[in-house]
This record gives structure tokens, sequence and C-alpha cells, in this order.
């Protein structure tokens, strides 16, 4: 039996940068378009956030259904391929500058660092059906809009 508490918690953070995205489109003034990178920084962070909501919550019927280590390691790689996705489909647009601004090369190595840390993590998942390696990859998924709010924060009124 898995103790919930911790899934439940990382859902709610998740929600909360989904939420954080919502408001940041309320609060805009109309008329005014976002601007190529502000796109690109909502989809991250709703991307990963939801991405992340599902991860957690499908966690405890997984492991009802399928049992501790089969679940998990059944849900590690199906979040292998979603984290996968997200991750080249950030690093295609990086690459195509599809979001009109070439990013400081710290930022990119943090942010690639966590994607292959978190993609490390989830097959180490799918291989061994380890709980807290699944664990520490949610933590790492939540690590992008995290950072992505954070990048946001910081640039405001620059």
């Amino acid at each position: 039996m898995i103790d919930n508490s911790f899934f439940l918690t990382v859902a709610g953070i998740a929600m909360s940068f989904a939420g954080f995205a919502g408001l940041m489109n309320t609060l805009r003034r109309r008329g005014e378009t976002w601007a190529p990178m502000e796109l690109y920084q909502l989809r991250i962070i709703v991307a990963y956030a939801i991405a992340t909501l599902f991860a957690s919550l499908s966690t405890i019927p997984f492991v009802d259904l399928f049992g501790q280590r089969e679940g998990v390691q059944g849900l590690g790689l199906l979040m292998l391929t979603v984290s996968s996705a997200l991750g080249v489909g950030n690093m295609l647009s990086d690459i195509r500058l599809g979001h009109g601004t070439v990013l400081p090369t710290r930022v990119r190595a943090t942010f690639t660092t966590i994607t292959i840390l978190g993609l490390i993590a989830f097959l180490g998942t799918a291989i061994t059906g380890a709980l807290a390696l699944y664990q520490v990859a949610l933590i790492l998924m939540l690590a992008m809009p995290a950072g992505t709010f954070v990048y946001v924060v910081v640039r405001i009124g620059r």
C-alpha cells in the first residue's frame, strides 16, 4: 500500500501552476497580444503542470489495479513517453527559435538538465518499478513549471 498524501500534494502543486497560467491570461489587458516568448512560457507551465497532475493522480488507481511494482512500472513507461514528447517539443521550439527569443545558455542548460534527469528517473522507474524513483521523477516534472514561473516573475518589468 502506498501513502497517497505525496501524490495528492504533487497534484495540488501542479494545479497551482496551471492556475497561475490561467490567472496570467485573465489579468492580461484587453487588446494586448501575447509575445511569442510569453506564449511559450505559458505552454510550458500548463503542459508540465497537467502532465504532472495526471501522473500523480493516476498512481493511486494504477497501484490499486496492478499492484505497486507493476503499476509504478507502467506509469514510469507512460510518463517516460509523455516527458520525452514534452522535452523534444521544447528543444525543437528552442532550436527553431519558435518563441522568438534566444534563451541564455544557463537557462537552456538548467532546463535541459532537469529534462534529462527526469527522463532517466522515469526510465529507471519503468525498469525497476521503484516508487521512490517515480516520486523523484514527479518532483523533476514539477521543476519545469516552477522554473518557468520563477523565470517569468524575475523578468517582470524588464
